[in-house]
């Protein structure tokens, strides 16, 4: 039987139409992820409506993430 070493990180479920995500490590500003395509997600500003393209490894989704969002 394998067991996982305590080296290992959790291994996160991957960000999808409709999550709720911020973008960096020190963003206060949350976006909607309208369709995640080819390694980059388009998102929509919560709170200005504004769109914008951003790399999927830069998302951090909310629910999976607590407080990695400020």
């Amino acid at each position: 039987m394998l067991e996982a070493s305590g080296s290992e990180a959790p291994r996160r479920p991957p960000i999808r139409d409709g999550d709720l995500v911020c973008v960096g490590s020190e963003s206060q500003e949350l976006y909607s992820v309208i369709i995640v395509r080819d390694g980059r997600c388009w998102l929509r500003n919560l709170e200005t409506g504004m769109d914008t393209l951003a790399g999927l490894t830069d998302c951090h989704r909310l629910a999976y993430e607590c407080g990695v969002c400020g």
